[in-house]
């Protein structure tokens, strides 16, 4: 089963138990100065979830929202990060709880997915700081055909969720509360024991996949602590790649068909076989994906906050294809093509061209750059190669910090971002001043 089935069956699923499909919303929100990028289905709704009325007076909804998470950047190029992805999600505006989500979930996986019971695993919330242990949703999983010996109970740091992290993280005024996750068992994986003795749900080493994540949204942060709101919701969120590589029983969600059309092309116009190289064809398909949809909704390359992290990534899918030997910005129209050839529902109104174009240009323009970057790097001393380096590289070829941090670890070299943000914010001082001279009346 496809991504596109999932995702179409997800929805059927919800609107026959009385949820309103609602449309996703884009990534970057145009109000919300907050966030630079929606990074989940429930930020649109968090007004509705904390007691306003939803239009319409609807208390059930359901959708399936792209999503981008700059924050997983530097983790892209395993086989389950990404910074774009597709959440599917439901929520309960104050209308039904546990009783009802966590046996449609089940439901859902289980009948509508066909995925084996005995290869999933869920975790429910242990108790901590006045937060009840969640013994009601283990009673639910075992109710439904979840074996005891598959219910695993986690704190705040992994059965807590809130925009912020957990509730000492949260800032005044945030919604957040206990979940509960449901994972995929990948037994052809064997635990490597240095993530633990004993492998769990939450382990690392890669056997685990969390497919779903129901948060129990009941709480707000207060100057005073957590405070119950007036009434209990259900968010609901559920990797749509994620699913997908459950079904196909790979943990590899590149290897699903929201992937792999653009991992086939990468190795046909690099000459290039995925097994040999899959963190820089991982990297090339996530970050150009990405910037696909971005680009669609009219976002351009710049310096500056949602700019900067799309030519980020437009620059680092092209230093990766250069590592493979191709470095031709017309291979980077042709992967957008095939993304949007993925995504036909979200594509089939947009201007295929500009975003083709705008992509190319951007390429070709770090291209010209990246051949300068790379001589000063090659005939620099390495042990001269440090903050300083890098932020002259930046002001005299234009040349990302991130871009040569990443060559630099390749010769062995550590650079620190946080250095590096200082000798900016010196130089920023230094260019205030000598402007407020220049300007002073004498």
């Amino acid at each position: 089963m496809g991504g596109n089935k999932v995702r179409e069956k997800y929805l059927k699923f919800f609107e026959e138990r009385g949820h309103k499909i609602i449309p996703p919303a884009p990534l970057v929100l145009k109000n919300d100065p907050t966030t630079l990028f929606t990074s989940a289905g429930m930020q649109p709704l968090v007004s509705y979830l904390m007691g306003e009325k939803y239009p319409g007076g609807y208390k059930r909804l359901a959708d399936s929202q792209p999503s981008f998470r700059s924050q997983d950047i530097e983790e892209v190029g395993d086989n389950r990060h990404t910074t774009f992805f597709e959440m599917l999600g439901n929520w309960s505006l104050g209308d039904y709880f546990k009783k009802e989500q966590i046996p449609w979930f089940w439901e859902f996986i289980t009948k509508e997915l066909n995925l084996k019971k005995e290869k999933l695993y869920v975790s429910v919330f242990e108790g901590a700081n006045g937060v009840p242990k969640d013994e009601e949703s283990a009673k639910l999983w075992e109710k439904v055909g979840v074996a005891k010996n598959h219910i695993f109970y986690y704190g705040f740091k992994k059965n807590w969720w809130s925009r912020a992290g957990t509730p000492d993280q949260m800032p005044v005024g945030e919604i957040g509360g206990p979940s509960s996750e449901v994972f995929y068992e990948f037994d052809q994986i064997k635990h490597d024991k240095k993530f633990g003795k004993v492998c769990h749900p939450n382990c690392d080493c890669g056997r685990f996949l969390e497919i779903g994540n129901q948060v129990f949204m009941q709480y707000k942060k207060t100057e005073k602590g957590l405070e119950k709101l007036p009434k209990n919701n259900v968010d609901f969120g559920g990797g749509l790649e994620r699913l997908t590589a459950a079904i196909n029983n790979d943990p590899d969600i590149f290897k699903t068909d929201l992937f792999w059309p653009v991992i086939e092309e990468i190795e046909k116009l690099t000459k290039k076989q995925y097994s040999e190289n899959k963190n820089e064809m991982r990297i090339i398909a996530d970050h150009i994906k990405a910037s696909t949809f971005l680009l669609a909704e009219g976002l351009l390359p710049g310096n500056k906050l949602q700019g900067y992290l799309l030519r980020r990534l437009i620059r680092r899918s092209t230093l990766k294809l250069w590592q493979l030997n191709e470095s031709s910005p017309q291979i980077g129209m042709e992967l957008s093509k095939k993304v949007m050839e993925i995504y036909p529902i979200y594509f089939k109104n947009v201007q295929d061209k500009q975003i083709e174009t705008n992509l190319a240009s951007e390429m070709h323009k770090f291209l010209s750059k990246l051949s300068v970057g790379l001589k000063k790097l090659e005939k620099t001393d390495p042990s001269i190669i440090n903050e300083q380096f890098a932020f002259d590289l930046m002001q005299s070829e234009g040349f990302p910090f991130e871009i040569t941090q990443e060559l630099a670890k390749k010769k062995g070299i550590s650079l620190d971002k946080n250095k590096f943000n200082k000798l900016i914010e010196a130089h920023q001082e230094i260019s205030r001043i000598s402007s407020a001279n220049k300007f002073r009346i004498r």
